[in-house]
């Protein structure tokens, strides 16, 4: 993974990650766009409500985690990564994870809505339609997106969960967004 700081005068946002990370821990880096989503799509929510990305976004943003198929079960990803979330959340950032319509019983199981309950807000999410990845994210991989309240891209992320680093990957992503929003 390669994240690219340049200034907002140089990127439409600043914020910029892309590439892959090989196994020996080296960094490729890819140009291929990695965050083609549709936000006029609605999405189905735990309490199986459609909801709209304008309708998720917290005042500073939103961070789109598309989980692609295989990837860990939504109350796994609610347990993971919940202090990070809770810090993006009071920084006015909101993140969400989005599954495809293949993964359904990743994010409708019970477990997995007594999570989102928990939170006591929507954050796992189900592209029920098939409609909101315009070219779904790999199988095993996280697509990430950071986006402002106008709704543009201000960071983007490709991780593979084949990477034993992932969690941590993606943690940093966080993280640069949490020191972003408090500069």
């Amino acid at each position: 993974m390669v994240i690219d700081l340049r200034g907002p005068r140089e990127h439409s946002g600043g914020l910029v990650a892309r590439g892959t990370r090989s196994k020996r821990g080296r960094v490729s880096v890819s140009d291929r766009e990695i965050d083609v989503i549709d936000a006029t799509v609605p999405l189905l929510s735990h309490d199986y409500t459609h909801l709209y990305l304008r309708n998720l976004m917290g005042r500073r943003g939103l961070i789109v985690v598309g989980v692609g198929k295989s990837g860990e079960r939504g109350f796994q990803m609610l347990y993971r990564f919940s202090d990070i979330c809770d810090r993006l959340e009071q920084c006015g950032v909101n993140v969400i994870f989005v599954y495809p319509r293949e993964s359904a019983r990743h994010v409708q199981d019970a477990t997995s809505v007594s999570g989102a309950r928990y939170r006591q807000r929507p954050c796992l999410l189900l592209d029920d339609d098939g409609q909101f990845f315009v070219g779904p994210p790999q199988p095993k991989s996280l697509r990430v997106i950071y986006l402002d309240r106008d709704m543009k891209r201000l960071g983007r992320v490709e991780i593979s969960l084949r990477d034993e680093t992932w969690d941590t990957l993606l943690r940093v992503f966080f993280g640069q967004v949490v020191a972003g929003v408090m500069h």
